[in-house]
């Protein structure tokens, strides 16, 4: 068995023209009934493009409406994420359909989205297989094959459920204090601050921001040190 990744740029989407902008995102969830796409998108953008990427897809002729399910700042890089509701009408099968019908078995989602492109992960036979895949990509526009591994290789990132589990972890105090040390260039090499004037600056006592620091570092290592783990021992 093999694992590859595929990209398409899908012409005539609204995927497509956002290929000038500084996005990138995540297919969560999606379905069709009756030509008509319900999708759940998670996206990533530039603040300043935020405004523009929101409206090229309100805008493209396939979209019926745009729900912003969530919206929220990436603290300290000028960046925003955002959960969309999209409900569009298509006439022709998408490339996640396709491949669907086709009996290619998507891995790790729905797909995702960067530099104007569709890409999906799929676990397949053989190289025939890849080609067939990639003669069914191309009739919605350029194919680049990203990635194909010699093997079965299962992706070692962690899920929705496992990000979102780290994410409440790191609690608002907590959250503020890594903020600012990294704002302040407390893990630069040699450091740009201290931790009393971290402290200082966040009118907190300098044990208290010891302990906030620490705990956030704790769990944030524990969670990606077993994915690191993982990718080394697939590696040796």
């Amino acid at each position: 068995m093999l694992t590859a990744k595929l990209s398409v740029r899908y012409e005539g989407d609204w995927t497509s023209n956002l290929v000038s902008y500084d996005v990138s995102g995540e297919f969560l969830a999606s379905t069709f009934r009756d030509r008509r796409y319900f999708g759940l998108v998670a996206l990533e953008v530039a603040e300043s493009d935020y405004d523009d990427v929101i409206e090229t897809i309100r805008e493209h002729e396939s979209t019926m409406s745009v729900d912003v399910i969530e919206k929220y700042a990436v603290g300290g890089v000028d960046r925003l994420s955002a959960t969309l509701l999209i409900r569009s009408q298509h006439f022709e099968y998408t490339p996640l359909q396709v491949l669907l019908h086709e009996g290619f078995i998507p891995l790790g989602g729905f797909g995702e989205l960067r530099n104007g492109t569709e890409s999906f992960d799929l676990l397949l036979t053989n190289r025939e297989d890849l080609s067939e895949a990639v003669e069914l990509l191309e009739r919605f526009g350029p194919v680049k094959i990203e990635y194909v591994s010699s093997d079965f290789q299962r992706r070692t990132t962690p899920s929705v459920t496992e990000w979102s589990e780290l994410f409440e972890s790191v609690t608002p105090r907590r959250r503020r204090v890594l903020n600012k040390a990294l704002e302040a260039g407390y893990f630069d090499i040699p450091r740009g601050c201290t931790l009393q004037e971290i402290a200082d600056d966040l009118g907190i006592a300098k044990t208290t921001a010891s302990q906030h620091l620490r705990k956030a570092e704790k769990r944030i290592m524990q969670f990606f040190i077993q994915y690191v783990n993982i990718s080394a021992a697939n590696g040796e």
